[in-house]
């Protein structure tokens, strides 16, 4: 029986000590007027983990904990990486202040604001884009627009359709994706091809 890699959060420390370490620790102290949510906030530790593959960051306010994607840690990502951790804080902050979950609401955008930050829920961050991670991607036969799937889907393509040419006319198709090596570069199509009828000799 095969050994499975476990895939484990590290603790890099709490909101405050990443917040000054990162060097973001006054603009966090613009949220100080929202008193015991910012001291609560401050005490909230700060993880990364290696599962996610898209999603930059998630803040959880029960648990009092914000993971960062293990991405964002990488030389030249700084700003990416604050500006997560300044958009994690704001979901805790505004959670604690108005003792509710705002999501993405009108008061987690407040908070944001105070906090000098653009209240964008999405990220464009090309290093995390779904169609760079995508373990299978389908395409419309009629429009050509592509579905990115991180995890490979429970459905079949052919029981879906693309949302804009609906059932009739948009028929979805495989597309392959080429297999990303260790060195960070997609296998050429035809090494792809004879690896496949080596596998099948």
């Amino acid at each position: 029986m095969g050994k499975t890699r476990e895939k484990k959060t590290q603790i890099l420390g709490t909101v405050e000590e990443m917040a000054a370490r990162w060097g973001v620790k006054e603009r966090l102290a613009q949220a100080l007027p929202l008193g015991k949510a910012y001291v609560a906030c401050l005490a909230a530790t700060v993880a990364t983990s290696p599962r996610s593959k898209v999603q930059a960051g998630s803040a959880n306010t029960a648990l009092r904990k914000i993971t960062l994607n293990l991405a964002l840690l990488e030389p030249g990502r700084e700003a990416d990486r604050n500006a997560t951790l300044l958009h994690e804080c704001a979901h805790i902050l505004a959670d604690l202040a108005h003792r509710q979950n705002c999501r993405h609401g009108k008061r987690w955008k407040q908070v944001m604001e105070l906090l000098g930050e653009e209240p964008l829920v999405n990220h464009d961050l090309a290093y995390l884009s779904p169609k760079l991670h995508a373990r299978v991607t389908w395409a419309c036969m009629a429009c050509g627009q592509e579905y990115h799937y991180v995890r490979k889907p429970r459905r079949r393509p052919q029981d879906c359709c693309c949302r804009y040419c609906g059932p009739r006319r948009g028929r979805l198709r495989v597309v392959e994706v080429p297999v990303q090596l260790d060195l960070g570069f997609p296998v050429a199509p035809e090494i792809q091809k004879n690896k496949r009828q080596r596998k099948s000799a």
